[in-house]
């Protein structure tokens, strides 16, 4: 979308709100323009229609609370063609289903658990992912991804709902004070009925593209405690992980590598071994997270197994889950 001339004359002004205090002027943009893109904002700043208080800016600058901006009107309508386009993307059919993941919701988080096969985020190779999804689901607020779960897992995820709660979010998973539960269906049971993995991992490349592996001189440390829940003879188990790292495929390279227990449905690191009883799907579910929230408050969230897991589960005998 290219800026006419009579476009450019007629600016758009808001305020710089408290949340946005501190960050840079083209992602305050895109807080309430998400779909703007950057070569616009580019243009508009070499244009000199780019302003902060009334003064050129460029995109890099950091905004404050109070300052006025000023910006062509034309991004604005750019944004509601974008909406338009993408709320009639969803059918009444993937509201009811996006609805239906949702555990728990209140003004500044939702609680999804997310089914496998579905990404969390957008990409190249992606159509459909939950992140563009509840974009287009909610329309008085954007949900921000703070963490993510593999394609092919399954359980509790948690989008912010606010600008603040993101950030705090973001920053106790990256401070490990969020709490990530696991369950998972492992081919073998572990030697010791609990303990801890602390193997290196790193991505290497693979005749499939890559894969993850264990890298003790050069990897970055992945952590993880695991316990036997329940065993069948010695071959399946129920595990509870929890890990404290968050290392891309951790859980699976530390459940075929370390405890040479493959979890059920994982071909890409337990091979053949992983199909013992000719399930396909991956049998890893994020069962809990345990979130450190403000003013000290904590709160615990489960997610009940899907379908196709929980029917392996009872088939096989265990009796708890």
């Amino acid at each position: 979308m290219l800026m006419k001339k009579n476009e450019v004359k007629e600016l758009s002004i808001r305020k710089v709100s408290a949340e946005e205090s501190g960050i840079r002027l083209d992602r305050c943009l895109r807080l309430s323009i998400p779909h703007l893109p950057q070569g616009l904002i580019e243009k508009a700043a070499r244009k000199g229609i780019l302003r902060i208080e009334g003064s050129k800016a460029k995109p890099s600058t950091r905004v404050e609370e109070g300052q006025t901006l000023s910006f062509p009107k034309s991004f604005l309508s750019l944004e509601t063609d974008v909406q338009k386009k993408k709320r009639d993307a969803l059918s009444h059919a993937e509201r009811k289903w996006l609805k239906g993941l949702i555990l728990y919701e209140d003004s500044d988080i939702i609680i999804l658990n997310k089914p496998a096969g579905i990404a969390v985020q957008s990409g190249t190779k992606q159509r459909k992912s939950l992140d563009a999804m509840l974009e287009v689901y909610y329309e008085d607020c954007k949900p921000r991804l703070v963490h993510r779960l593999d394609m092919d897992t399954s359980g509790v995820m948690v989008f912010a709902k606010t600008l603040p709660m993101a950030r705090w979010l973001s920053q106790a998973f990256k401070e490990r004070t969020v709490q990530k539960i696991y369950w998972a269906l492992v081919c073998g049971v572990p030697a010791k009925k609990e303990g801890v993995i602390s193997l290196s991992l790193s991505k290497k490349p693979d005749s499939l593209g890559e894969k993850v592996r264990v890298d003790q001189e050069e990897g970055v440390r992945a952590k993880t405690y695991y316990r036997v829940i329940e065993a069948l003879g010695n071959r399946i188990a129920w595990l509870e992980l929890t890990p404290k790292t968050g290392r891309t495929h951790q859980l699976r390279v530390h459940c075929a590598e370390a405890l040479k227990t493959p979890i059920l449905g994982d071909g890409k690191y337990g091979g053949k071994e992983a199909f013992p009883f000719g399930r396909k799907s991956l049998h890893l579910h994020a069962r809990a997270l345990v979130l450190p929230l403000p003013k000290g408050k904590t709160m615990t969230f489960e997610a009940p197994l899907p379908k196709e897991l929980k029917e392996t589960f009872k088939e096989l005998g265990f009796e708890h889950v």
